[in-house]
């Protein structure tokens, strides 16, 4: 049976309001000092409590404190609630009556309790009523020049406390005016730091990516969901050790607990897109890459350090994927390729006119390029040729055999193709990818050029720059399309509506082994109006090739 845990419950006393304890803290204090004055007056003199004025100014003043005890306050109104400290500057006048003047010292209570909670025109009128009391008591006692300057320094001396107070008071309210102000100011800061700490966390938590934020002591002071999933933590507890491990490679060593990520971004360490294997919860294994950043810290934050894990897993096994199928089918080419060559060979040897001779020849060549290149994949695996060996070659040269390569398609399609004539143009390449960038630039624009245009080539120098351009009179290509030519698989819609077959995969290919050779190539083209292709390239830096 499923249990639950109770809390007792008690009867809980309402606390009084803030108006009520104000009441309370003014007439309590005037209360105790009476009765420690009537105590007084019990052990020292207490002939002076036959007197009916004393007796009765004593007896109001318990009567007005008992009454402030019982009678509710929070809904009763100002006027209402002056009521009291008025009827205790009555009291306290029965008190001093009959020459009694020390007692009149006592007006300090209410008149203070005036002159904090209310406006200078109660002041006045309490002032008003100390003086009529201390004028009945004068005027039924014999007159004398010593009498009439007590009443005057008691008047005076309420008078200037009155006025002392007032004025304090109102600084007070107007300082507590400010402070309500300011604080709500600040409440308003601190609801906007709240809406923006609250965007901040969905925003982060919509990432993919496993975020932390980690102080010098090791501890996770901030995750998002991501982070949460990937190391199986606790989110109500970050400190608890995480379900998922870090190995080094899969089935490998787990690392140190010194040597993990999270470890690592507690020293302050900063690295980026460091690998390695996550075996989570569950059983699975995943890639990931571990980056860190430096945060800013105030001046009474600690240092944190920014933590980024990153699953790659599905972005490294689609790269695996597509090597391997790189792989796969550039040796499946292979073999009918030997056999193209093979045969051609053959062919070659036998007594052939010779235009058929030459022909063959071209064929010859083109598929032993293609063996060199199919070759090239397979030693490479599918990993970039960047650093593939590289040396100084006259990319005019380069040219003049691309352009005789392609002149039979060109002269079937009747299209005019032309290399201008120039001086060398001396680069560091590696001829043989530059050689594919080459065909595959000239034969897209012979088989995209209609019959009587043309295909014109060059290559100059501009600087310390090689130029290599190809302009055709070609379909051409919309605007809409061009930026998207160097995609994987995106063909132009003038090349689909044509009918030629194509892979949409040249120009992106052909674009970097550029970029790897430090170079750049760009197109401008327009429908019907043909396309001009020009690709730059560092010099070498000798002139001799």
């Amino acid at each position: 049976m499923a249990m639950t845990d109770t809390i007792p419950t008690s009867r809980v006393t309402p606390r009084p309001s803030a108006r009520t304890r104000s009441v309370w803290l003014w007439q309590l204090s005037l209360g105790a000092v009476v009765i420690v004055l009537t105590l007084a007056i019990v052990l020292l003199s207490p002939a002076m409590l036959v007197r009916t004025t004393m007796a009765a100014g004593i007896a109001l003043v318990l009567t007005l404190t008992i009454a402030t005890l019982i009678l509710p306050w929070e809904r009763a109104s100002r006027p209402a609630i002056s009521l009291i400290p008025l009827a205790d500057i009555v009291a306290i006048g029965l008190l001093a009556y009959g020459g009694e003047l020390f007692f009149g010292f006592l007006w300090v209570f209410p008149l203070a309790w005036i002159a904090t909670h209310y406006s200078s025109l109660w002041v006045v009128g309490s002032l008003g009523l100390v003086a009529a009391m201390i004028l009945a008591d004068a005027l039924t006692q014999p007159p004398s020049a010593f009498s009439s300057l007590r009443f005057l320094v008691v008047l005076l001396s309420m008078t200037f406390l009155a006025i002392t107070i007032t004025a304090s008071a109102g600084r007070t309210r107007a300082f507590t005016r400010l402070v309500r102000r300011q604080s709500a100011r600040l409440e308003s800061t601190l609801e906007r730091v709240r809406s923006q700490e609250r965007r901040v966390i969905q925003m982060l938590n919509g990432l993919d990516a496993a975020i932390a934020r980690v102080d010098r002591e090791g501890r996770l002071l901030g995750v998002n969901d991501a982070y949460v999933a990937l190391y199986g933590i606790d989110p109500r507890d970050a400190s608890r050790p995480p379900t998922s491990v870090e190995y080094d490679e899969r089935g490998g060593t787990a690392l140190a607990a010194t040597e993990r990520p999270a470890a690592r971004a507690a020293r302050g360490e900063i690295f980026s897109g460091e690998r390695l294997w996550l075996f989570d919860a569950d059983g699975r294994w995943h890639i990931v890459s571990a980056s860190t950043r430096s945060l800013v810290s105030g001046p009474a934050e600690p240092e944190t350090t920014l933590l980024v894990i990153s699953d790659v897993t599905e972005a490294v096994e689609a790269e695996n994927a597509r090597r391997t199928l790189a792989t796969t089918v550039t040796h499946e080419l292979a073999n009918p390729l030997t056999a193209i060559v093979g045969y051609t060979d053959l062919l070659l040897e036998s007594d052939l006119p010779p235009a058929a001779h030459e022909r063959l020849e071209l064929i010859e060549a083109a598929g032993s390029r293609m063996e060199r290149l199919i070759a090239e994949v397979l030693r490479a695996g599918g990993r970039s040729a960047a650093s593939d060996p590289r040396r100084r070659v006259d990319a005019r040269t380069l040219l003049e055999a691309t352009v005789e390569s392609f002149l039979p398609a060109a002269s079937a399609g009747d299209v005019l193709l032309t290399l201008l004539p120039g001086p060398p143009v001396p680069i560091t390449a590696n001829a043989f990818r530059l050689r594919q960038v080459l065909d595959n630039v000239v034969s897209n624009a012979v088989k995209y050029t209609p019959r009587a245009g043309s295909v014109t080539v060059t290559a100059d120098r501009d600087g310390t720059d090689a130029v290599i351009t190809v302009t055709d009179t070609g379909i051409g290509i919309s605007a809409r399309d061009l930026p998207l030519v160097f995609e994987d698989y995106f063909r132009a819609e003038t090349a689909r509506d044509s009918g030629i077959p194509g892979t949409g995969l040249g120009m992106g290919i052909s674009r970097a082994i550029v970029e790897e050779h430090a170079g750049s190539l760009t197109i401008r083209s327009r429908p019907g109006a043909g396309t001009t292709i020009s690709l730059r390239l560092p010099l070498s830096a000798s002139e001799e090739v």
